[in-house]
């Protein structure tokens, strides 16, 4: 097995001609044009599940076959349980996560939407594009059957594909004088998420109140827990809390009291440009 880092023999490269402002209004669907064939491919499937793992191996030792020009690149988990079953995959070292970035030409995914959301948490910058099979529980993200994976993967290769652009939420954790907040003496770092940011309680036995601001403005103040999600995450903790499923081609950031004490705070869309500011 080549446990060499994938960062020290890959030379960067800019690998499709997807371009998207930052606060865009308009998701939809593009076309797929690579402006080099790519040749680094992730693969990421379900963890401690058989199902996946004969999935994966199929998957790989047929991309080896019918393109051996890709490197193929698994977590070092998987690269360590199947060995010898696959001896021609990469790994990126442990430490180095964010090497998936300036690495990766595109990912596929074997399993359910938790799969799908542990990939999206590899990448703190832009995610590649993604091939999801559908091989788990829920699949509100997975577009594809596996059976078919030899013909979606062929087409991914060749860049005949649409794409469907998903936002995600940057969300920063900080105290009142702007400081960051810590936890055991270390900083909590920024995070790119793909669902939701909830804010709740915890253990705490008491109500908390929440004050709202968006874009520097007063918003409202709410004895609540809240969750703040994309239009992918309105299919997830928010749908149950009683939000509006959001088409992911619908921009737009969903706001979504848990259990209000106030009649008059209901679910409210914002513009996926708005600066969310919650304060406790």
């Amino acid at each position: 097995m080549d446990m060499q880092n994938m960062f020290d023999m890959i030379k960067t490269r800019e690998t499709s001609n997807i371009l998207q402002a930052p606060g865009s209004t308009y998701g939809g669907k593009f076309t797929l044009d690579w402006t080099e064939r790519p040749r680094n491919v992730l693969l990421i499937k379900k963890l401690n599940d058989i199902k996946t793992e004969n999935a994966l191996i199929q998957v790989a030792n047929w991309l080896h076959k019918e393109h051996p020009e890709l490197n193929l690149i698994v977590e070092p988990s998987v690269a360590e349980h199947c060995q010898g079953k696959l001896p021609f995959v990469h790994v990126i070292p442990r430490d180095q996560k964010h090497e998936y970035t300036r690495t990766v030409d595109f990912a596929i995914t074997l399993g359910g939407d938790g799969t799908m959301l542990h990939l999206s948490s590899l990448f703190p910058k832009a995610v590649p594009p993604v091939v999801c099979f559908s091989l788990g529980t829920l699949g509100f993200l997975m577009a594809f059957q596996f059976k078919h994976f030899q013909h979606v993967l062929t087409d991914m290769t060749a860049g005949k594909v649409s794409l469907m652009l998903r936002m995600r939420l940057f969300c920063s954790l900080h105290q009142p004088d702007g400081r960051r907040i810590t936890v055991d003496g270390k900083e909590v770092g920024d995070r790119q998420v793909m669902n939701e940011v909830s804010l709740h309680r915890g253990r705490y036995p008491h109500l908390t109140a929440i004050r709202c601001f968006v874009d520097g403005e007063y918003l409202t103040e709410c004895v609540i827990e809240l969750i703040v999600s994309t239009p992918t995450g309105s299919t997830a903790y928010s749908l149950s809390a009683g939000g509006p499923i959001v088409h992911p081609s619908v921009q737009s950031l969903v706001m979504t009291p848990i259990c209000p004490r106030s009649l008059s705070f209901r679910t409210v869309l914002l513009p996926p440009s708005a600066n969310i500011r919650l304060q406790v």
